[in-house]
């Protein structure tokens, strides 16, 4: 695949093109399949991690479970390696765990605030 770098993702991406957006924190690719649907992927604890050394790398695989084509691969050095189509169990179980990760960044008032006083009650019993 090849990349660009880009501060606002284009209106109409090109196939085969990675497009990077450090301003947004965002990669975006049209499936490599060739069904033409596009692919946004989060960069951050709670989503993908990108590898760039002149080549780039995206963590972990990318599964299009809730797509008809139901692709799945992994970006590599700027190789797509493919991997066996999701299930609708693996895309269940995908979407659990993204969700799941998404609101330990983001912890409700309530969930802040028993991890502060936890936090105090372990260091008052030291």
């Amino acid at each position: 695949m090849d990349h660009q770098f880009v501060d606002v993702l284009p209106a109409r991406l090109d196939s085969g093109v990675l497009y990077i957006s450090g301003t947004h924190n965002i990669v975006a690719h049209l499936c490599c399949c060739g069904c033409d649907r596009e692919v946004v992927t989060p960069l951050g604890p709670a989503g993908w991690s990108l590898r760039y050394d002149g080549q780039v790398s995206l963590t972990p695989s990318i599964g299009n479970g809730g797509y008809d084509c139901r692709s799945h691969y992994i970006i590599q050095a700027s190789r797509v390696r493919w991997l066996s189509n999701m299930t609708t169990a693996q895309h269940a179980r995908a979407q659990a765990r993204d969700q799941e990760a998404a609101q330990h960044l983001n912890p409700s008032w309530l969930d802040r605030a028993k991890r502060t006083l936890g936090d105090l009650f372990r260091r008052t019993r030291s």
